[in-house]
């Protein structure tokens, strides 16, 4: 009997240490995944804040060129603005039946051609994060959605200046042939002024711009001239909106 107990108590205390060296290595092996969880959450973060550093230079790059642009679009549609009203004050002459000051047509008709600037768009931050696929870095949707639709609003408005330039540059500026001393209108004031070239004298020749402007062909060639420009313009202040509307969402992700 008293072999039986010495046993069963031998038996309990070997049971207690085993029970005691489990809860040890379960306790060991909650710590190793509590390590891991941790390690891995922080590496989590890591990555998160890498991502949010990396959007805000997206961000602040999209700022730049979108100002940039805005600036661009409005330089160029005062000059298409400038161009299109002198071609509505060039369809009041021909309208009128009033004698017609020959420098005041060239000086209209060096408007109508000479006075429209390009449109330079800046795309180099944009392109990028389009092409790369940066895009789904930015976190606003309305804002992801708005730089999704840069290629419509960009094209529609490259396509409305095709356009005007096709028809100004093989139509317009040829039916001026005889119609229009081209020589005496106005060096364009874009040109360089150390070029040092040599001074085009005014022409000798003299024309009835009475008779040369004043017939329905030229004066549909002015007005489909001047519905360019409307559109044109157009085409700008929707872009011009577009990008407006951008840039304040752009502004508004931007930690300061």
């Amino acid at each position: 009997m008293i072999k039986f107990f010495r046993h069963i108590r031998q038996r309990l205390i070997k049971e207690n240490r085993f029970s005691k060296y489990l809860l040890y290595a379960i306790g060991e092996i909650i710590l190793v995944v509590i390590g891991i969880l941790i390690a891995l959450q922080i590496n989590n973060w890591n990555e998160i804040q890498k991502d949010r550093n990396r959007e805000q230079a997206i961000l602040k790059s999209l700022k730049i060129d979108f100002n940039t642009n805005i600036n661009n679009v409005n330089d160029a549609s005062s000059s298409f603005m400038e161009a299109y009203e002198a071609s509505v004050n060039l369809l009041e002459i021909i309208r009128n039946d009033d004698s017609i000051d020959g420098s005041e047509i060239e000086q209209l008709v060096d408007d109508i051609i000479n006075k429209t600037k390009s449109l330079d768009i800046i795309t180099g931050s944009i392109d990028e994060m389009l092409n790369t696929g940066s895009i789904n870095l930015i976190r606003d949707k309305n804002l992801k959605n708005k730089l999704s639709n840069w290629s419509y609003f960009q094209t529609d408005t490259e396509d409305d200046i095709v356009i005007y330039r096709d028809y100004l540059f093989d139509f317009f500026i040829p039916s001026l042939t005889n119609k229009a001393l081209l020589r005496n209108m106005a060096v364009p004031d874009f040109f360089e002024d150390d070029l040092n070239l040599k001074k085009i004298a005014k022409s000798n020749f003299k024309i009835d711009y009475n008779k040369t402007i004043r017939s329905v062909e030229f004066e549909n060639e002015v007005y489909n001239n001047a519905l360019n420009y409307m559109y044109a313009i157009n085409s700008y202040k929707v872009f011009n909106d577009y990008l407006t509307d951008t840039l304040k969402l752009i502004e508004s992700n931007i930690n300061d």
